[in-house]
């Protein structure tokens, strides 16, 4: 019994000091979105499409389409498909605010801000159960405060980029977890987090899963070495995880996988944007501490960071000298053999953003579709800082003086990383700014053009080139049809004619399969202009209504319904046992 108390007494002392860093971590990580906080303020940013995403997302919720596919604002007034290939998590995120009544531009601005706080609190978790809750703390604020995450939040506005990040250390938790004890609630835990990843951003689900193939190789290892029973029970809970997110997933996967082919994505993977532009130099990695918001050229002359944090380097490969040397003296553990293979892969993922990688981009074309190498940024910098906590391994505080020690050191790398790179967090150009101001004139404007070629349906040869006329475009003859009434949604639109003779009219509507049109209840053929897409009919004289609507193809209808199915067992799976265990304790009584 006395064995049973102190060991208890142990696990909850553990238990305290770990949620005591966890608030520790998350109080020191809100000075990194403390600008976001401030009402009534906005900034620049390269990608400004954010605010009117989540106008559109707005918009379709309470239109009823769920999930989001066309946004109708977008390509100058004639809509086109963006959520049926962009990642709506972010937005998501930002809807929950909406539904409180909060603005579009504060909306996205808190979005931002809780991706930061997630951000942390993830790390946290996978750090500390590596290294205890004083690396998690560590790891967490480097993190936090690694000056890419500035630029993806503050310069660049890629919003969708960094939410992806937030799953990181989450997707290596939860398979570790499953490696180690195979618990039902670690299998949901990583389809949730892999399918969390898979609706933040694309590019990153590519680059980062032969990470987490590595990090799976590596406690596959460890855990089970030979035992090739363990071993093919743990691959089976972790593809049991794969179908969950893939189930999860699947009303936004399989529309990117089958139906991108139905849209123009060449433009974005050509010119300015092929991924040979936009490789970093070593000075630029390690050494450059210059700070802008302009564009990434080709050449060294960007008018953007690519720094990595000199703490955020230095830190790790210190660390890794020391483990090597244990390795060498054949004194080393697994968490020496874990914190190189971390390093090695951050700084080798660094490389991937350097000009000498060019020949792997070459080798390897499917990661030529990130666009910019300099997004391997993103695994760098999660990779070193989940490095930097192995610190705590490495300073014993077996005594008094030695705890000191170790505590001070943490301290003064936590607030150095704070001091170095907090400026970083605060953008350079903002002021006050309205919701009617960015949604009227020329800011509206370049709003719904902006992008106006990324995901353009393909059955367009040029996109739009002035504001749409709704409902109808164009008619010939001329003036023989009059609009009596109309009434539009997202993804239809309902008007009453009074056509005086035979007319030919061009609906203000891109095409993309599969839009119906019905003349008075029935469905009517129509045509697709090939210059620019739009949607054109000849009706004969008298008054009609006409109804055009999107609706889904056969893809998008199993993809819906697949992830339909698994969100209703998964919510229904997960009340079951919060339901059931109560009773359970309770009858034991």
């Amino acid at each position: 019994m006395t064995n049973f108390s102190s060991l208890k007494s142990k696990f909850l002392k553990l238990t305290k000091l770990k949620h005591f860093y966890l608030i520790l971590t998350l109080l020191l990580t809100i000075p990194a979105g403390a600008f976001l906080l401030r009402p009534g303020m906005y900034y620049n940013m390269h990608d400004d499409m954010q605010i009117i995403r989540q106008l559109e997302f707005d918009r379709c919720l309470h239109d009823g389409q769920i999930p989001c596919r066309w946004t109708p604002d977008l390509g100058y007034g004639y809509g086109y498909p963006l959520f049926n290939f962009y990642p709506p998590l972010p937005y998501i995120v930002g809807q929950a605010f909406r539904t409180f009544g909060v603005n579009f531009m504060e909306s996205i601005k808190l979005s931002a801000f809780v991706q930061i706080i997630a951000a942390s609190a993830s790390m946290f978790l996978l750090a500390s159960s590596l290294f205890g809750p004083l690396g998690g703390l560590l790891s967490a604020i480097f993190f936090t405060y690694a000056p890419y995450h500035a630029v993806n939040i503050f310069v660049r506005g890629a919003y969708n980029e960094a939410w992806a990040s937030v799953f990181f250390p989450l997707n290596l938790y939860f398979a570790k977890k499953i490696i180690e004890q195979g618990k039902a609630k670690h299998i949901i835990g990583l389809g949730i987090s892999f399918t969390l990843m898979m609706l933040s951003h694309n590019p990153m689900v590519l680059t980062f899963t032969p990470i987490l193939f590595i990090w799976t190789l590596f406690w596959l290892f460890k855990q089970h070495l030979f035992d090739f029973k363990k071993i093919s029970k743990s691959v089976l809970q972790l593809a049991l995880s794969g179908i969950l997110a893939f189930s999860l997933s699947a009303f936004f996967f399989l529309p990117v996988i089958f139906e991108t082919s139905l849209v123009k994505v060449d433009s974005m993977f050509e010119g300015y944007y092929h991924f040979s532009v936009h490789f970093t130099s070593i000075r630029q990695l390690f050494f450059s501490n210059f700070w802008g918001n302009g564009a990434s050229v080709w050449g060294q002359d960007d008018n953007m960071s690519f720094m990595i944090g000199y703490l955020h380097w230095i830190v790790p490969i210190l660390l890794s000298f020391v483990a090597l040397i244990k390795i060498i003296k054949k004194k080393f553990n697994y968490f020496d053999i874990i914190l190189i293979i971390i390093t090695f892969l951050g700084f080798f993922t660094a490389f991937l953003t350097h000009e000498r990688s060019a020949f792997f981009w070459l080798i390897f074309t499917p990661i030529q579709k990130i666009q910019f190498p300099w997004r391997f940024l993103n695994h760098t910098i999660f990779l070193l800082s989940l490095s930097v906590g192995a610190l705590t391994l490495y300073l014993s505080d077996k005594t008094k003086k030695l705890k000191i020690v170790k505590t001070t050191t943490i301290s003064i790398l936590v607030i150095a990383v704070i001091l170095l790179n907090l400026k970083y967090f605060t953008p350079l150009e903002y002021g006050p700014l309205t919701d009617e101001q960015k949604f009227s004139g020329k800011a509206w404007i370049n709003l719904v053009t902006s992008g106006i070629y990324d995901y353009l349906p393909k059955t367009a040869e040029i996109a739009p080139q002035h504001a749409a006329n709704f409902p109808i475009d164009e008619q010939q003859p001329a003036d023989s049809v009059e609009v009596l009434s109309s009434k539009h949604g997202t993804d239809w639109f309902l008007v009453n004619l009074d056509v005086k003779q035979d007319t030919s009219i061009t609906l203000a509507q891109l095409y993309f399969p599969n839009f119906r049109i019905e003349v008075d209840n029935t469905d009517y053929p129509f045509e697709v202009e090939p210059k620019m897409g739009r949607m054109t009919l000849s009706l004969p004289p008298g008054n009609h209504q006409l109804y055009a609507k999107l609706h889904n193809t056969p893809i998008r209808t199993i993809g819906n319904i697949i992830s339909l199915s698994a969100w209703t067992f998964l919510i229904v799976y997960l009340l079951s046992n919060l339901w059931i265990k109560p009773k359970r304790s309770t009858s034991k009584k």
